[in-house]
């Protein structure tokens, strides 16, 4: 599996699209939600809450749907959404950098770290859509 990702933001509110790739010769399914970690440049385990769906809207519509079976031949793309606050909230005086994040695939054990530069405010808060399917 090979994971990338772009992302925009807008008012305080950051969201990426995170690409998931079979690299593997067989085909797979994902169905749910990822797990993720957010992690400092040394690796260390930062602040991270991941909230499944809700926040603001995701701007892919697969991304606002219920969890579906998706179904990966080799080669096949799937995707996920998640989004955070990069205003600090309550008492927060700024938000901590995260420069890579570990992203565990639904219904997996085996996870990947992959570099992605968050600054989630609120303790770490991160909105994940389910896996979708992807063109």
């Amino acid at each position: 599996m090979m994971l990338s990702g772009n992302g925009n933001g807008a008012a305080g509110t950051i969201e990426l699209t995170v690409s998931i790739t079979n690299t593997s010769s067989k085909t797979c399914s994902l169905n749910g939600y990822p797990g993720m970690q957010l992690l400092s440049a040394a690796g260390a385990s930062l602040p991270t809450d991941v909230i499944r769906g809700g926040g603001p809207g995701f701007l892919a519509p697969a991304a606002n749907k219920p969890p579906m079976l998706v179904t990966l031949a080799p080669g096949g793309h799937a995707a996920f959404s998640l989004s955070y606050e990069d205003v600090p909230v309550g008492t927060e005086t700024s938000c901590p950098t995260s420069p890579k994040a570990q992203v565990t695939p639904p219904n997996d054990y085996g996870y990947m770290v992959v570099e992605m530069q968050t600054y989630a405010c609120g303790g770490g808060t991160i909105h994940v859509s389910p896996v979708y399917s992807v063109s």
